[in-house]
């Protein structure tokens, strides 16, 4: 039969048929190829609120130095110095909730229920403080909603202070 010959053609010529690997160098290609995985940061939502939190700073530097508001940039007495505070107030508060939430997203893995309830609660967090920010537009009760944006800082600070208390990861 056809098939008997095949079959004892390839035993007999196998050692013609192994002959065609791949060298060392082609395998080392592909193994440090396929080791690379693209990482997307921005799609987490934490970074997103930091993102919030930092164009926030930003935009409020930029609106003290727009002309409309008759900020005399050459004079620092005349900067509110509750504007200036929010500001510190500000960076100061983002850049810890942004060092203690990449700790809190190492244990997502661990405990993946506090995911949606901590990223629920920043969102929350985050919509009172625009809410205070269009307040802050426009001019009312400049001082309290000033103190209510700092006091919305420390609140977003003591929560993710309180899950990586009670997480201990």
């Amino acid at each position: 039969m056809q098939t008997d010959r095949l079959e004892e053609f390839i035993k007999n010529n196998r050692e013609e048929f192994d002959n065609l690997e791949p060298s060392p160098e082609v395998w080392a290609k592909i193994a440090s190829k396929s080791k690379r995985t693209k990482t997307v940061w921005l799609k987490h939502p934490i970074f997103k609120v930091a993102a919030i939190l930092v164009l926030a700073v930003i935009f409020s530097v930029l609106m003290m130095n727009n002309d409309e508001f008759a900020i005399n940039r050459n004079s620092v007495e005349n900067i509110d110095p509750e504007m200036v505070e929010l500001i510190e107030a500000e960076a100061y508060y983002a850049g810890q909730v942004s060092k203690k939430m990449e700790e809190i997203k190492k244990c997502y893995d661990t405990f993946p229920e506090i995911k949606d309830d901590v990223e629920a609660d920043l969102n929350e967090l985050q919509e009172m403080y625009n809410t205070l920010k269009t307040d802050l537009g426009e001019n009312i009760s400049k001082k309290e909603v000033i103190e209510a944006m700092i006091e919305n800082n420390r609140h977003r600070l003591k929560m993710v202070d309180e899950v990586l208390e009670q997480i201990n990861c």
